[in-house]
């Protein structure tokens, strides 16, 4: 049986209310942008428009007017299946629906979204979410936090350029590198120890990690374009593997 939520049809569908995340409310700001775009009309001229984030299965409903007894604004859900007849909608009336957010964003500001751990910081930076003011997890917000958090990110940002990590040997060494690097700077941030005592610690890092598949790798390539791409570099990891690799070439030599 086909159910009505916030002016759309919808059928075989059960939904439960959650909150709205940043991320869910950036991803109905660019369907309203959008239709803005092709339409050539207004932000306030968009009665309705919902957005579907298949990486967490949900799906946002923003509504502009009041209808049906219900005010203007933003709703999202986690949607699953269901046979027809079983549809069914579970509200949380605590929720804020505030469109505030949207009109935020429609006045050029950014949403503040505070990172659950340095891996989503990291992946949130890398990818420049333009409308996002992307926070440093609590325990990593200090000076010493900041600074090492922009090591990971060039670290990050390296591994991320170069195709020799997105697969296979590289990609193994790529994570163990940045385990490795997470794990001592939680430990330095622990006892709060300086930036220096941090970037000892990455060569430390590198000196236990398996190296002979990656370097062996980067000579497989026998590709000079990779090493003009890789070198010099901002990243300990990057440079440590291509100088590993080209100790191999003077070592058969």
């Amino acid at each position: 049986m086909a159910i009505r939520l916030h002016t759309f049809i919808t059928s075989q569908k059960r939904y439960i209310q959650i909150e709205n995340q940043p991320h869910h409310i950036t991803g109905i700001f660019k369907i309203i942008a959008r239709s803005k775009s092709l339409y050539s009309c207004e932000f306030s001229d968009i009665d309705s428009a919902y957005y579907e984030c298949e990486d967490d299965g949900t799906i946002t409903f923003y509504q502009a007017k009041k209808i049906d007894n219900a005010n203007p604004g933003l709703w999202t859900y986690l949607q699953y299946d269901c046979p027809e007849g079983e549809e069914e909608v579970f509200r949380d009336s605590f929720i804020d629906t505030s469109i505030n957010p949207l009109i935020k964003l429609s006045d050029g500001q950014k949403l503040p979204q505070v990172a659950l751990d340095i891996y989503e910081y990291l992946k949130y930076k890398y990818n420049h979410y333009e409308y996002l003011d992307i926070q440093l997890p609590a325990h990593w917000h200090n000076q010493t936090g900041r600074e090492i958090a922009n090591l990971l990110l060039e670290e990050f940002k390296a591994f991320k350029s170069l195709p020799i990590f997105a697969e296979g040997v590289g990609k193994e060494y790529m994570q163990a590198v940045l385990h490795g690097f997470i794990q001592a700077a939680r430990e330095i941030l622990a006892v709060n120890s300086t930036v220096q005592d941090f970037e000892a610690a990455q060569f430390d890092v590198l000196k236990k990690i398996q190296i002979d598949d990656t370097a062996n790798l980067i000579l497989d390539y026998n590709d000079y374009r990779l090493w003009q791409a890789a070198l010099p570099s901002k990243s300990k990891a990057v440079e440590y593997a291509f100088n590993t690799a080209l100790s191999f070439i003077c070592r058969i030599k």
